[in-house]
């Protein structure tokens, strides 16, 4: 389908535009369901409204979170934000793609602690759940990008690619920043594994020798190894925002077809699930796409990234129905959904749709957290979201610290804004 800019001014028009395109994304204008709590896998989470991670690039030069890195997340929990998936955290010097990305480290460790005490104070009575996101930025990393094979659609310049002996110690590079995290105060931990970052790189990992690369065990070796050494020594919650598919062609995408990088093909990505399930991992928040190569399977946009091959409506409904696909094999694990900021006022009807009808169980925002924030809260009041207030899918926060190595904000609020 050709791509188009949101341009719907009424719910009708809406929903005949998802009609005459045979997609079947749910719709109800019943929002209540997000305002229930979720009880499930010995996790209590107060709504079903998530803010995803997006970096902030505020954090100090130790990696510390700074004064603004604070009241951000203290504005979403006032908010009434149900979980707060944190921003990725480096868990080394050289995994960090940017100067001011978080990184906790023992020396910093009493700065995170003081962080989360003031978000959960911020939580009105009702604390927020707390995510703390691990990653390894890989090729993505700087000066220094360590990646896991050689990606000629990825071009690094002073590229190293990771041996096999340091990719073992990351795996305790891991577990040492997951106690920490612990430590400090998170509710539950997140082993990143998607968008071309470290791990997720080496999925793809095919024609990689040794004992990361090659055969499906291989690839997935050193998340499954994550997994397996922090669950001996914590009982920590274990979540993945876990790449299902890349839109990478064959050999350097994960989860495509051989034959068209733009169709999944979900076998080794559900098989890969039903492992972590087996090994205690409780939460997964599905995600898509590789920000250099397919940032619109991510993040469905109007303009600003690249030429788009798709309407935005397919890129929502592909996301959601792989959560579906989760869910579906795995109905006892708490699933979370992304893709729905482009969706702006329907966003709501649709994501209580999908919880109501089994598709996942906690709604993920991401840019719409930057652009406005109160939308949880209006949501939770009962009211709907504010059409003029809703992000507009430019890509400009996105290029702020993806392109420029700014700080995150909304491009339509002022750069002094005051978090």
């Amino acid at each position: 389908m050709e791509h188009q800019p949101f341009s719907y001014d009424s719910e009708a028009a809406f929903l005949e535009d998802i009609a005459s395109k045979g997609l079947a994304i749910p719709y109800q204008q019943d929002t209540s369901v997000l305002c229930t709590p979720y009880t499930g896998m010995n996790l209590t989470i107060k709504n079903r409204i998530l803010s995803q991670p997006i970096e902030g690039f505020d954090s100090k030069s130790n990696g510390a979170p700074s004064e603004r890195s604070a009241s951000r997340y203290c504005r979403l929990a006032k908010n009434g934000f149900g979980t707060l998936w944190f921003e990725s955290i480096s868990v080394s010097e050289d995994g960090r793609s940017n100067p001011y990305q978080l990184w906790l480290t023992e020396e910093n460790s009493t700065e995170f602690k003081s962080m989360l005490h003031r978000v959960r104070d911020s939580g009105n009575g009702a604390p927020p759940f707390l995510v703390a996101q691990l990653t390894h930025s890989g090729r993505y990393s700087k000066p220094t990008p360590v990646c896991g094979f050689e990606n000629p659609l990825i071009p690094k310049e002073n590229a190293v690619i990771a041996s096999d002996d340091y990719l073992e110690k990351l795996e305790d590079t891991y577990v040492k920043t997951a106690l920490l995290a612990e430590y400090v105060g998170f509710d539950a931990v997140d082993i990143r594994a998607c968008h071309g970052y470290l791990i997720n790189e080496l999925f793809a990992a095919y024609n990689r020798s040794g004992q990361y690369g090659g055969c499906f065990e291989n690839r997935i070796r050193l998340l499954v190894n994550i997994v397996k050494k922090l669950r001996k020594v914590s009982n920590i919650p274990i979540g993945v925002r876990l790449n299902m598919f890349d839109a990478m062609p064959y050999p350097f995408g994960w989860g495509c077809s051989k034959n068209n990088p733009l169709v999944p093909d979900l076998a080794e990505p559900l098989k890969l699930l039903d492992i972590l399930a087996s090994l205690g991992v409780k939460i997964f928040n599905i995600s898509s796409g590789i920000g250099a190569i397919s940032p619109y399977v991510i993040r469905p946009y109007d303009r600003g990234g690249i030429p788009c091959p798709e309407h935005p409506l397919e890129g929502v409904y592909r996301m959601l129905d792989m959560a579906r696909q989760v869910k579906a094999a795995h109905p006892d694990i708490l699933v979370a959904g992304s893709a729905l900021s482009w969706l702006r006022e329907f966003a709501p009807g649709v994501a209580s749709s999908c919880i109501q009808n089994g598709w996942f169980d906690l709604a993920g925002f991401g840019r719409q957290c930057i652009a406005y924030p109160e939308f949880a809260k209006e949501i939770l009041s009962g009211h709907t979201m504010d059409r003029s207030a809703c992000c507009t899918t430019c890509c400009g926060c996105t290029a702020l610290i993806k392109k420029r190595q700014k700080k995150l904000r909304c491009i339509y609020r002022t750069e002094d804004q005051d978090y």
